[in-house]
């Protein structure tokens, strides 16, 4: 004898027959016993799971049910146990599938019965282990409209969010199965307030491995780096570059030109920040683009202008004149080309080059209008984000405050349209600037942003006047915090990020308090060209006042 509840609950003799178990309410009270797997169900239990309002004679009910169900199965089915059953039939289809066996036929759990709490638990669960060995198998295809609707009907189900992303990257949809995991993330974290999602997280990075491991050589290595590219959009930062610069070394190792700038190219990330979340991964890819640079064919263009934007992306924060030169060939060749896609990368390499020189806040008001002319007209909707951004800072280090709150509010807008929650990060530190409070600027959240995130709490806790605190994380502009409290520590020359003018104006204050004439030259002529701007502007989330 077999029973089935995947599908109809159904019970099938041992000469093939189906057996009649009779009423509904028989049917409801063998599927509860299944569900138990095998394990005594009280009399109690039973009741209310059978029930929402049970009537005065549910405990005679059950027994007749239980002895009708005797009389059909057989008598050692259903045995009593104290005050309770259990079900002693071995095969049973959802057993079998929770021990890993692929069911007979596949479909709806308890079809045939109402959806009572206990039903639709078993309903969640039974689909959650069928979708879990089909996945397994590779066979995530045939499962994704079952588990779409099956999200959407358990929105704060962890585990269905997971399941539906794995179908969806199996089914070549790579971005989607991502964006079901951030929307997921963010669901369940503005309803419970969870900082911790671990079935979302381990998604996450499996299907960004995975899709370094799929297909030939050049799809799956160039899948890797667009899909690792649309995961650091959509807020996996740190874990994106990572399976980027994997996807690169490998395409190197293959001794391919093309390939290699394909692939080092197609992790097509906007940036507006000139610090690198990871240096050592930022240098080990400029050096893989300038051997690449250099023996690569005639003919690619428009790939040998990405590369050079790259490079000038990539780069950034130093004084080397190379990477801004790189930067500037990438325009020209953009222009040329009439490329508006390679234009606003060439342009955003202009931008992160362009803090080589201080005071130069009024060229970035003009590259992002640019960027947000083009990218608006061209449809390139992640670099129409980054135009506002770059106004944004602009503005605010010029001064004039209006001007930058608008783009900040475009900025906003946009990002929830196109889903980059990163934007937010920003735009919040812009609000801190324009009314500081050092609560807020405490609970700024910038993890994942390795390279926002170092230094800048204690740079903005001092834009406000507080002492520096030395017990804080101050990244690498620790030299600076430590020299305004020891007489005894010398004083680098700042880089050319955006903390530039900032840390210009940490040293004239040094030099300040030690007398230090030389000191204070040095800074004032450095300060010079940035002269009418505001100090710190250049972030857009701290002032240190107008210079």
């Amino acid at each position: 004898m077999q029973i089935r509840v995947l599908g109809p609950v159904t019970v099938v003799g041992t000469d093939g027959r189906v057996v009649d178990v009779g009423s509904k309410r028989r049917r409801e009270l063998l599927g509860r016993l299944v569900a138990a797997g095998g394990r005594v169900v009280s009399l109690d239990a039973l009741i209310d799971d059978l029930w929402d309002d049970p009537p005065a004679g549910a405990v005679g009910a059950v027994r007749t049910f239980v002895s009708e169900l005797r009389s059909a199965l057989g008598a050692s089915a259903i045995a009593t146990v104290g005050r309770g059953y259990a079900l002693k039939v071995p095969d049973v289809d959802a057993w079998r599938l929770e021990a890993g066996e692929p069911p007979d036929s596949w479909g709806e759990p308890y079809a045939d019965l109402d959806p009572s709490p206990w039903v639709v638990r078993e309903r969640a669960r039974l689909l959650e282990l069928h979708a879990r060995a089909e996945l397994d198998r590779g066979r995530g295809s045939s499962l994704v409209a079952e588990l779409t609707e099956f999200a959407r009907s358990h929105p704060w189900r962890e585990k269905a969010q997971v399941l539906l992303a794995h179908a969806l990257f199996q089914d070549g949809r790579q971005v989607e199965a991502l964006s079901v995991l951030r929307e997921a993330r963010e669901r369940l974290v503005d309803r419970f307030g969870l900082d911790a999602l671990p079935e979302l997280d381990r998604a996450e990075e499996e299907i960004l491995r995975h899709a370094v491991a799929r297909g030939g050589s050049y799809a799956r290595l160039r899948s890797a780096s667009v899909v690792a590219g649309q995961a650091a959009l959509t807020g996996g930062l740190a874990l994106a570059q990572a399976q980027r610069f994997t996807a690169v070394a490998e395409a190197e190792r293959l001794g391919n030109p093309v390939l290699t700038a394909r692939v080092l190219t197609a992790y097509d990330v906007p940036t507006n920040w000139t610090v690198s979340d990871d240096p050592a991964q930022s240098a080990a890819l400029v050096s893989a683009a300038r051997r690449t640079l250099r023996v690569l064919p005639d003919g690619v263009e428009a790939l040998r202008a990405r590369l050079l934007a790259t490079i000038g992306l990539e780069h950034r924060g130093t004084r080397d004149r190379w990477a801004e030169q790189a930067a500037i060939e990438a325009e020209r060749l953009a222009r040329s080309l009439g490329d508006p896609a390679v234009l606003v990368v060439a342009l955003n390499a202009r931008y992160v080059q362009s803090f080589q020189q201080p005071g130069r806040s009024a060229d970035r008001a003009r590259i992002a209008a640019e960027l947000i002319e083009v990218s608006a007209r061209h449809d390139l909707p992640a670099y129409e984000i980054l135009g506002h951004l770059v106004g944004m800072q602009a503005w605010s280090a010029l001064g004039d405050f209006a001007s930058a709150a608008r783009h900040a509010a475009v900025a906003e807008r946009l990002a929830e349209i196109h889903e980059t929650p990163l934007v937010h990060v920003f735009t919040s530190g812009f609000r801190l600037m324009r009314t500081p409070d050092e609560a807020g600027y405490r609970a700024l959240d910038l993890s994942g942003m390795p390279g926002v995130e170092a230094g800048f709490l204690p740079l903005a806790l001092l834009s406000m006047g507080l002492p520096p605190d030395l017990t804080l994380d101050w990244g690498p502009y620790r030299p600076w915090a430590e020299a305004l409290v020891m007489a005894d520590r010398e004083v680098p020359e700042p880089r050319a990020d955006h903390y530039y003018e900032v840390l210009w104006w940490i040293t004239a204050r040094i030099a300040e308090q030690r007398g230090d004439e030389v000191l204070a030259a040095a800074a004032r002529a450095a300060l010079e060209p940035a002269r009418g701007e505001i100090i710190g502007g250049t972030t857009a989330m701290m002032s240190f006042g107008r210079l």
